[in-house]
């Protein structure tokens, strides 16, 4: 009570506290949500002045990755749902401007015909088949009950049927759009007739080549700029995003050679108890850090390092410590068996509704299987002669057309753990009801070889974990290594490399990537390596999953054209095989095959049959140029030299065979329009694209 009565006195003070943080919060999120005074924005995008508004976007995100469950990354359902919204904001403003609207009853049409909701038992009648009717109703109790205050997943469920019926007003303005492309993607049957020939139209030549590689590289010279003029003659295929190189230094979080002496000497001073208790398996189960398999294992079955010494173990010793990768054990020999390692065997399956490989429509339940799988226990035990011609008839397996013989299993064969245990640890002869997953097995063992000695061990295991001092090391080692690494230009690569640091390169990171190579998912890095206060030559320290790493930026790519060293090693051979190609025809004046065979050590060949749809020079490859000349040439008529794209050529027509004429082409004409179609599909979103002004966000919300 004086407790309250303080604050009672103090009320106009606290008004004016809380007064000014409310200011203080008010004041703080105009600053932190403002690049030098702008706002962050609230929308993900813009397209053609129409917002994409950012809640509504980031719903469908949340939606994707619930139902995703880890398989996909965050960005890659970013990137996914802004090309559907993207291609769907296009397309209707391309509808909007054409006047063309989307009726309901098409909306309604493409849901019915749809095998979501027909394909739904909910909208279905007792015979499966699709009503009409019932998703209607569905659709009307949805909209009566959305406002239900007793019930909040109501209107959950609502908003979930609008995401839905939005989803169908797209696909059906996506269909429409489409068709109306589809629809002006036409051929003629000139154009068939054409396209018939390219392919069938045949001619044979003999030709020359001389190799850009008679010329060596140092005869010619590539100037820088060379390279630019092609560049900017060539500009679409030059085109870049803005991009970022970084080097980094990973400090992986790993156990020091202390932890791993800690985790042995743990395990070894359990070694006395274990060998001394009554229940091994009981002993182990209360002092591992990992369960251990307890069943029989055969000699190769054992870590190979101490298979032998385990196998060596008596009865009740113990036998350790050893390692097997980041685990420390020691091993108890509870028990020895003898057991095959081969057996034949053959079963009769029985399944049940939901046991694996069952049929959907199966109904025999559970205990119904197992009376059906003990009937013919009782049959095959008192005559064997009967189990192949019932495994014929009643059996679930396609092992039923050999009378259930599955032949021959090794002990390394992959098997239910049940049904294994009971071949392999039974004799030859014994015959049982064995359920696994798909069902219930009677099965016979018909024979067994190579009996050989099995151990079943009780496990003690320690993981060798990084210790609170490891931890406390690495992230002092990593934040020493950030502080000094920054105190020079070169200071990253030369601290990394006196300290035996590996330091990693990665170039050109576009602005929406999350991967990097060598970390995995690694979205901040990429994120701060793009921020406009960060320098090439910063340098900033990460927490990633196992360890930290520790960035430097050290290149900045605008986005336009390529650099004249970014785009070299693209462009350097092309420039220098033009160049090798005048550099052959200013030194041969040769007007014959012959002679120019002669001059230049090589040999006349001949390709025969060639045609303009498949241009290709045995032996030389590709070469569109030559081919195209040769169909330009008259019989017997020799080529000029012709550079092509693996050397200098002179050709020699010896034939040209045009193809039989057809009555009709409309086969070809019907193909084309279809492979245009396609195309034109393909390509108009690119296209919708290219010609619209589009602002994307994206990079500031993910």
């Amino acid at each position: 009570m004086a407790i309250l009565a303080k604050i009672r006195q103090r009320t106009l003070v606290l008004i004016l506290i809380i007064g000014l943080a409310l200011f203080a919060f008010v004041i703080s999120d105009v600053f932190n949500n403002s690049d030098n005074g702008a706002k962050q924005p609230n929308e993900i995008g813009m397209v053609n002045g129409e917002s994409i508004p950012y809640r509504g976007f980031s719903n469908n995100v949340e939606n994707i990755l619930n139902q995703s469950r880890g398989s996909q990354s965050t960005i890659q359902v970013v990137n996914n749902v802004w090309d559907q919204q993207l291609r769907s904001e296009l397309i209707s403003q391309q509808l909007d401007e054409l006047g063309i609207t989307i009726e309901k009853d098409e909306i309604w049409n493409l849901m019915i015909t749809n095998s979501y909701f027909t394909g739904n038992p909910q909208f279905q009648d007792e015979a499966g088949v699709f009503v009409e009717g019932k998703l209607r109703e569905y659709i009307n109790s949805l909209e009566a009950t959305k406002n239900d205050k007793k019930d909040p997943t109501k209107a959950a469920q609502y908003q979930s049927w609008l995401s839905t019926e939005e989803f169908f007003i797209n696909q059906a303005k996506q269909n429409l759009y489409y068709n109306l492309v589809r629809s002006g993607s036409i051929a003629t049957v000139k154009e068939g007739e054409l396209a018939y020939r390219l392919e069938n139209d045949k001619v044979t030549f003999k030709y020359v080549q001389i190799p850009y590689n008679t010329v060596t590289n140092e005869e010619v010279e590539i100037k820088k700029s060379d390279i630019k003029n092609y560049i900017n003659n060539h500009k679409s295929m030059f085109e870049e995003d803005a991009s970022r190189d970084i080097q980094y230094v990973y400090f992986e979080e790993k156990p020091s050679k202390a932890d791993e002496d800690s985790a042995k000497t743990d395990v070894t001073g359990l070694m006395s108890a274990f060998e001394a208790a009554e229940d091994a398996e009981g002993y182990a189960n209360e002092n591992t850090d990992t369960n251990e398999n307890s069943t029989f294992l055969y000699k190769n079955q054992l870590p190979k390092d101490v298979a032998e010494g385990l196998y060596a173990t008596e009865v009740g010793k113990v036998f350790g410590p050893y390692k097997v990768g980041d685990i420390y054990k020691i091993s108890r020999v509870v028990e020895t068996m003898q057991k095959p390692d081969s057996v034949r065997n053959r079963h009769i399956l029985i399944r049940f509704a939901g046991s694996n490989g069952a049929d959907p429509s199966l109904k025999t339940t559970k205990e119904e299987a197992r009376k059906t799988a003990d009937s013919i226990l009782a049959i095959v035990k008192r005559n064997k002669s009967k189990f192949a011609d019932i495994a014929k008839t009643m059996s679930d397996d396609t092992s039923k057309d050999k009378g259930g013989d599955l032949g021959w299993y090794s002990s390394t064969t992959g098997l239910t753990p049940t049904y294994k245990e009971y071949i392999f640890g039974n004799k030859t002869g014994d015959m049982d009801v064995v359920e696994s997953p798909f069902g219930f097995h009677v099965i016979e063992i018909q024979e067994q070889k190579n009996l050989q000695k099995t151990i079943k061990l009780a496990t003690i295991t320690k993981l060798v974990e990084s210790s609170e001092k490891t931890l406390s090391d690495l992230f002092t080692t990593s934040s020493k290594f950030e502080a000094d690494a920054g105190k020079g230009d070169n200071a990253f690569v030369d601290i990394a490399k006196t300290n035996s640091y590996e330091v990693k390169p990665v170039n050109k990171m576009k602005i929406l990537d999350s991967r990097i190579l060598g970390l995995g998912d690694q979205r901040q890095i990429v994120r701060w390596t793009f921020e406009d206060d960060v320098k090439v030559g910063d340098i900033k320290r990460f927490p990633v999953g196992s360890g930290f790493v520790v960035v430097q930026l050290t290149q900045k790519h605008a986005e336009g054209l390529s650099s004249v060293e970014d785009a070299s090693a693209r462009v350097i051979q092309l420039l220098r095989d033009e160049k090798k190609a005048e550099i052959i025809k200013s030194k041969n004046t040769a007007t014959t095959l012959a002679d120019l065979a002669a001059a230049n050590n090589v040999q006349v060949q001949t390709a025969t049959s060639l045609s303009m749809s498949s241009p290709v020079i045995p032996g030389a490859g590709e070469e569109k140029k030559v081919v195209g000349a040769a169909f330009a040439l008259a019989e017997g008529t020799t080529s000029k030299l012709i550079a092509g794209k693996k050397g200098v050529f002179m050709i020699e027509v010896t034939t040209k065979t045009p193809a039989a004429a057809k009555d009709s082409y409309l086969t070809e004409m019907n193909s084309l329009r279809t492979q245009r179609s396609s195309t034109a599909t393909n390509s108009v979103f690119n296209a919708l694209k290219s010609a619209s002004e589009i602002e994307d966000n994206r990079s500031k919300f993910y």
